[in-house]
């Protein structure tokens, strides 16, 4: 069994008590190694998050690929970071050289400023007791577990021809594993055991390995077994997370890491000799394991005796050994992931519910009284025909309640009825930015319809009404009211929205989203022909969803052959989407050959042309390297020679990659490469049309779009979870959920995705502001001081709260009412 050679912890020299911190060295004064823990103790005494950042070289670290750079997240207060040495890996990739290592480097995110550290030193891993049995699998080269010895392929005990997996999320024991894996022959000494084994893959990007049948026998005797019908392993395993809340207690812990890696513990009494574990499945998948513990299990003589771990369940009693070993993960997961600090959630005498009027966070509202609750909502909310908003409020409740009484009656007027959608959130942990360490809860999600609304004392449920007004509907003023019953208890507030008579311009630039169909349909249906009747029903469910939405633009789940391309072009046209469509997969998809790629494009652009449908705009390159450059303009070289008419697009986040513009009739291009209204003029001076991809702040793809001249915006993502889609811990990034992890089997979506339909609002708002101003004085004037306030750089735009893109649309609104009334009496006047 493997162990530190650590006496004990040692600490490191610091210079000061602020960052950076920097040492170096020629030899390394300690006998640290795999087995061994950096640990990192601090105070951010800012009161925004700070990212710090851990370099470690080693003798042949010469570059950035060729040397550690961990960054973490650092929420406000003390913090305590810790990093297991053998998960520090190069990103070429090799393990780093503990025994040569040269440099460690503390310091801060460019611009950051300064954090204080307490201490920095090494500390021994874990040991395990005598008589136990740790081995973790996977490749020989692969991060080993503290306290664990590696078990590799060519190893004698084990059985079969194994292939190792190395996951990018987990820790060292449940990021690697051996795949198709026969069984372990071990020589166990006479005993009573616990027996740990985890079964589980943690998958990569949005896949998740998914054995629907596998047990494993010991010595022959059955210990364990799981069976899942394909729709049942859907709803308990992949969509498990779906349930679990984050709030009141957001313990990154309990919600995500205890279920990694799927531990599961048997008690064995073995009399000694040869013990042979066997996994049985039908795949590869199905004979996977990722690590193996045996641990003495002496028979407990009362609870007393048994240890107890966060998040495990207690009718499993832990042997010493065990115990530890889960200690270990759950501290490691929770001095890695940070968890935002946040103020609980107010708990009322009473229920309540509290209307949003300018987009504030649901934890940041206050619960106001009946009385100032029913002078809000009965202000009325203008809007124009042929548009959509959005009615938001808060509901706080007093006690629990498993089951409330919600009903919502929409807003009506002489028999015009409005359409309304209502929505409730949910609460889950997610990590705020894509890449980062930081862990909040966040009630982004929102289920449609109003059965299975529960409350929770102290977990404030947002509710949002969705209304649609027909083109036709008559001008005036629509009421309607929600009503909701929960411990004997009931409010009501009004709906009172007043409809203008105008109606909006449609919307003529594309903004929209990235969409794929859900990853699950192909595991669950290996049959082709049924496989794709429901990828082509996911498809159109998605897009139609879309379209009632408003949302214009759009970068569908294309198939891969021409007439399923056909098909989803011809539904998003007839659906009236704003061409181009973005063809972002494909070209990816048909391999890494460019002639290939060029002949299946060349096929599918003639047929395509041929059919007389909205041509496509092909994504040639997604966020390059710049060594890439002279390939990737040789390819859009050759698509233009080979039809000139082609539309060629690209994804720029550097401004590096600014020759590339030459090569491509679509630009989409993010904060990275520059989105400010200089940059957008820049990119049409080199001919390029400007679209903007994943600023990161949906409503401002309305005013800022506008104020920026850029043609086109499209979000990432509509469908990306990685691996499950309830676990932001388990990927390279979090998971991209706009549409929700399930297509039409469960109507789910993010509310950014209504604060971007919010913004395609506004674009009309702002087309209809421009033809007013064309003869009306008032109109000119609002739109002149609008292009003064709208910030024309996107660091200042990002940072305006979410209230003033509101204001300045109600601002538009309010003048088209005056304007509207004043038409009004000039014409009954006359």
């Amino acid at each position: 069994m493997a162990a530190s050679h650590l006496a004990g912890l040692v600490p490191l020299p610091l210079t000061g008590d602020k960052t950076p911190q920097r040492l170096t060295f020629d030899t390394v004064p300690w006998p640290v190694g795999g087995d061994d823990e950096l640990v990192i103790e601090g105070h951010n005494p800012y009161s925004q998050t700070q990212t710090l950042i851990l370099r470690a070289d080693d003798a042949a670290s010469v570059n950035y690929r060729s040397r550690v750079n961990l960054e973490r997240a650092i929420a406000p207060g003390p913090f305590t970071l810790r990093f297991a040495l053998s998960d520090w890996r190069t990103a070429q990739p090799r393990a780093l050289a503990l025994d040569k290592l040269t440099k460690l480097y503390l310091f801060m995110a460019d611009g950051a400023p300064q954090l204080t550290i307490h201490r920095w030193y090494w500390e021994p891993g874990l040991t395990l007791p005598t008589g136990t049995v740790a081995l973790d699998l996977g490749a020989a080269d692969a991060p080993r577990f503290t306290g664990f010895e590696t078990l590799a392929p060519g190893d004698p005990r084990l059985l079969g021809h194994p292939t190792p997996i190395l996951r990018p999320s987990g820790d060292a024991l449940i990021r690697d594993g051996l795949r198709n894996l026969d069984g372990v022959r071990l020589e166990v000494a006479k005993g009573r055991y616990q027996l740990t084994l985890w079964l589980d893959d943690p998958g990569e990007w949005e896949y998740l390995p998914h054995p629907f049948e596998r047990s494993v026998l010991v010595n022959d005797e059955p210990i364990w077994a799981e069976q899942w019908q394909p729709q049942e392993w859907l709803r308990q395993r992949y969509l498990a997370g779906q349930s679990r809340e984050a709030l009141p207690n957001p313990d990154p812990w309990l919600l995500l890491g205890a279920p990694q890696g799927g531990p599961v513990h048997v008690t064995l009494n073995h009399p000694g000799g040869p013990l042979t574990i066997t996994l049985v499945g039908h795949s590869p998948d199905a004979k996977y394991l990722a690590g193996v513990l045996l641990a003495p299990y002496p028979a407990p003589t009362g609870l007393a005796d048994t240890p107890v771990v966060a998040g495990h369940p207690r009718h499993v009693m832990l042997a010493n050994a065990t115990a530890r070993v889960l200690a270990k993960q759950r501290q490691l997961f929770l001095e890695k992931w940070t968890l935002a600090p946040s103020r609980p959630a107010p708990i009322p005498e009473k229920l309540s519910l509290t209307p949003i009027p300018d987009a504030s966070l649901t934890l940041q509202i206050t619960p106001t009284s009946p009385a100032h609750a029913l002078q809000q909502a009965s202000q009325p909310v203008l809007a124009a025909r042929g548009s959509q908003l959005l009615l938001e409020f808060a509901i706080h409740a007093a006690t629990d309640d498993p089951a409330p009484l919600l009903v919502i009656t929409p807003p009506e007027t002489a028999g015009t009825r409005l359409a309304l959608t209502p929505y409730y959130s949910q609460w889950h942990l997610v990590r705020p930015q894509a890449s980062g360490t930081l862990l909040a809860p966040s009630d982004q999600e929102l289920v449609e319809g109003v059965a299975g609304l529960t409350l929770r004392a102290g977990v404030p449920r947002r509710l949002v009404l969705h209304v649609t007004i027909p083109r036709s509907a008559p001008a005036g003023r629509y009421q309607g009211n929600i009503q909701l019953l929960s411990q004997q208890q009931l409010v009501q507030l009004p709906l009172t929205i007043e409809v203008l008579p105008l109606t909006l311009p449609a919307a003529s630039k594309p903004v929209g989203i990235y969409v794929e169909a859900p990853p699950y349909l192909s595991w669950l249906t290996p049959d082709p022909k049924p496989l794709q009747q429901q990828l082509a029903a996911a498809s159109r469910c998605d897009l139609e969803r879309l379209a009632r939405l408003g949302i214009s633009g759009l970068s569908p789940a294309l198939p891969q052959d021409e007439a399923g391309m056909r098909d989803i072009m011809g539904e998003a046209a007839g659906l009236g989407f704003i061409p181009p469509l973005l063809a972002y997969t494909p070209l990816k998809r048909w391999g890494g050959d460019p002639a290939s790629q060029l002949d299946q494009w060349q096929r599918r652009q003639q047929a395509l042309t041929a059919s007389g449908l909205p041509p496509l705009a092909w994504s040639l390159f997604d966020e390059p390297d710049l060594a890439t450059l002279p390939a990737i303009t040789a390819m859009a070289r050759e698509m233009k020679r080979r039809d000139p008419a082609v539309i060629r697009a690209g994804h720029f986040n550097h401004p590096g990659q600014v020759a590339l513009l030459a090569e491509v009739e679509i630009a989409l291009f993010n904060a990275g490469f520059g989105a400010d209204k200089v940059d957008v003029a820049r990119v049409k001076a080199a001919g390029a049309t400007p679209w903007f991809y994943n600023l990161g702040t949906p409503r401002a793809a309305g005013f800022y779009l506008w104020q920026s001249g850029a043609e086109g915006y499209l979000q990432w993502h509509g469908r990306m979870p990685t691996a499950l889609p309830y676990d932001p811990t388990d990927g390279r990034e979090s998971d991209f959920m706009l549409l929700g992890p399930q297509a039409c089997e469960a109507h789910r979506l993010s509310h950014d995705l209504l604060l971007l339909q919010q913004a395609i609002e506004d674009l009309r708002w702002l087309a209809w502001l421009e033809q007013e101003a064309r003869y009306q004085v008032d109109a000119a004037l609002l739109l002149q001081r609008l292009r003064d306030q709208v910030p024309s750089r996107w660091q200042l735009a990002e940072q305006l709260p979410a209230r003033i893109w509101i204001q300045w649309r109600q601002e538009i609104e309010q003048l088209a009412k005056r304007l509207k009334t004043l038409q009004t009496g000039a014409n009954s006047s006359s």
